[in-house]
């Protein structure tokens, strides 16, 4: 059977675009994408750069193409809006992001991207691999963490959570920050929204994000530094895809050994950078794992 060629319009001609173009270019010689044309706000006095064509926005719904590749960050919404007005779909809009990931497999990302992954973290690791991905967050599991016991707890019983309301208990002190948050509760679950100042603004962004669940493909992380928790984690069958993250060796595959690196003092920093490109991201390829597919980058002394 032949493999599909995404066809590709690049939106952008700036810094990113030219940091980026090697990167176009090996993908187009695996045959993974084919670049059919360039576009961008203001467009140059050209008809082609690189061997391709220029266009103007508003000539997108004269080309066939499957996807448009965004090559701008701090205009990025505005530069989606313009591509939704010119005809493209909304699921059609990608970041260019996902092209720094080590390995990046294009047909494998779009497998990704269009599966709806909801990804359900007790920390900041899953609002991080979506802004890595550059993709849409389907999880109200963002800008948030859950104590070990809790989360065992809500993922032994997945659905009556998160059919709860969440509710305001009370305030804390984040330790690092120094600024107060709310705590919230679903039930006798705490969720500790520590990104956030006011409960009703945590209520909203929570309730906002809940009804993008898909439950035929979630992916459970969890990050531990307690034995008795990963043991807990791993009895945890009825999910298919799930890693936990810990500074401690194992032999199962869905337990993954990470250890901190210079300048680093606690263990949710080597979680967190592991969700991006940085030094902890030598551990695994972030794609294949959501994929539900573990390949390790490295080789761990034991």
């Amino acid at each position: 059977m032949k493999r599909k060629i995404f066809k590709i319009v690049i939106w952008g001609l700036g810094k990113i675009y030219n940091t980026h173009i090697n990167i176009l270019k090996c993908l187009e010689l695996r045959k993974e994408i084919e670049i059919v044309a360039l576009t961008a706000t203001d467009i140059p006095n050209f008809y082609s750069v690189d061997g391709y064509p220029l266009i103007k926005p508003c000539d997108l719904s004269e080309i066939q193409y499957d996807y448009v590749i965004i090559m701008n960050d701090k205009y990025l919404e505005e530069i989606a809006t313009a591509t939704l007005k010119n005809g493209a779909l909304r699921k059609q809009i990608l970041t260019y992001r996902m092209l720094d990931i080590p390995f990046l497999d294009f047909r494998e990302y779009i497998k990704l991207k269009e599966s709806r992954i909801s990804i359900i973290s007790n920390n900041c690791w899953g609002g991080m691999i979506y802004h890595t991905l550059g993709m849409e967050c389907c999880s109200p599991f963002k800008n948030l963490f859950v104590e070990d016991r809790d989360y065992i707890k809500l993922l032994q019983n997945f659905k009556y959570y998160l059919q709860c309301e969440l509710k305001f208990k009370h305030y804390m002190i984040d330790i690092h920050s120094k600024e107060r948050y709310p705590v919230m509760v679903l039930d006798d679950i705490l969720i500790h929204c520590n990104h956030e100042s006011i409960p009703e603004q945590a209520v909203q962004n929570w309730n906002r994000r809940r009804v993008k669940i898909n439950y035929e493909n979630l992916f459970i992380e969890m990050y531990t530094e307690s034995k008795e928790s990963i043991h807990q984690f791993l009895e945890l069958n009825q999910y298919p895809k799930k890693v936990c993250f810990t500074p401690f060796s194992n032999v199962r595959e869905d337990v993954i050994q990470l250890s901190l690196y210079p300048g680093q003092e606690e263990f949710y920093q080597v979680v967190n950078s592991s969700a991006g490109i940085g030094n902890n991201s030598l551990n695994y390829r972030i794609i294949d794992l959501l994929n539900g597919k573990i390949i390790y980058r490295n080789k761990v002394y034991r």
